[in-house]
């Protein structure tokens, strides 16, 4: 297979700066910048990383957009390297159980997943006799998707006339990707409409106010670097806009989504991990946070349940 990094063009980035993208306020303080030279593999580009003074979600000032499609400079076997896809499919046979707890009505089986990769979750609800359909912007993890029976639009999510349709899905999945859209309260809204009244819809997003992130600034701080550890806007794998249970409580409540379950969960340690002194170090703190966190209930991810009201206007 071709290597994907090898044979696409190099990403530009357009830069912009515009109000907090889930609320739309102007107050903000800045938690330290991200990529480029405030990288220790120097990756990406470099911009400030900030938290909304109103509603706490974090985003990036300016915000720079790529000019083409960043995730095609990569291979499904990179992007998605750790994720076992038959652990993936079975995730996703779990995931529609749940799903099937929280419908209001008896005959519910259409689905869409918004950024599938993969296609993983999907093709683990297909066998559960569910009709499934993704959206995928990446044209190689798109086909490898279809492999596996699914059906996919290759579009971005904000260009997806799958997510323009009215009440047509019982579940969507948002599995990982709100933290990738420039433009989240849109999003949303696209689902409420593309629900059925009663459907529900999956939130996965990483906690920027885990226990983690916060000590993981601090310790930057007390290396003498202005650097954050929030996001990752311009590489892999490109976290654009974040989120703790307020500010996406606030995100629900704009879109006209209700809460139906919310909860903090504990994700596995994902910290690059490197030799020497400093990597010594960061190894132990790493694990010192993983069992603090887990005394007090706090996690690096947050797992949403929502759903669309039977009569709602947005």
């Amino acid at each position: 297979m071709v290597n994907a990094a090898a044979a696409a063009p190099k990403v530009e980035w357009r830069s912009s700066i515009g109000p907090c993208p889930i609320c739309g306020s102007t107050l903000y303080r800045r938690l330290g910048r991200r990529g480029g030279e405030a990288h220790r593999a120097n990756l990406g580009a470099a911009t400030w990383v900030v938290r909304c003074r109103d509603c706490h979600g974090v985003y990036c000032h300016p915000t720079l957009e790529p000019i083409g499609n960043p995730y095609s400079q990569h291979s499904a076997e990179e992007y998605f390297a750790g994720q076992e896809a038959l652990s993936q499919m079975e995730a996703g046979g779990q995931l529609i159980a749940k799903a099937e707890t929280l419908l209001m009505r008896p005959g519910a089986r259409k689905l869409l997943e918004l950024g599938c990769g993969r296609g993983d979750y999907l093709a683990g609800a297909a066998k559960q006799g569910w009709s499934v359909f993704g959206v995928e912007m990446t044209p190689e993890f798109a086909s490898v998707a279809a492999r596996k029976g699914v059906q996919v639009e290759v579009s971005s999510v904000e260009t997806s006339t799958l997510l323009q349709r009215e009440n047509e899905f019982d579940v969507i999945y948002l599995a990982a990707i709100l933290e990738h859209v420039y433009r989240p309260i849109e999003c949303l809204k696209q689902v409420h409409r593309a629900l059925v009244p009663g459907g529900v819809v999956l939130i996965d997003v990483p906690n920027e106010c885990s226990l983690r992130t916060r000590l993981g600034n601090l310790y930057m701080r007390a290396r003498g670097r202005d650097w954050a550890v929030n996001l990752a806007p311009t590489f892999p794998p490109f976290h654009v806009v974040g989120f703790c249970p307020v500010s996406l409580r606030r995100a629900l409540s704009l879109a006209g989504l209700d809460e139906v379950e919310l909860n903090v969960v504990k994700w596995r340690d994902m910290l690059p991990t490197r030799s020497g002194f400093w990597g010594g170090v960061e190894r132990l703190g790493s694990a010192g946070v993983t069992g603090v966190a887990g005394m007090i209930g706090d996690g690096d991810g947050i797992a949403c349940w929502a759903r669309k009201p039977h009569l709602s206007v947005v």
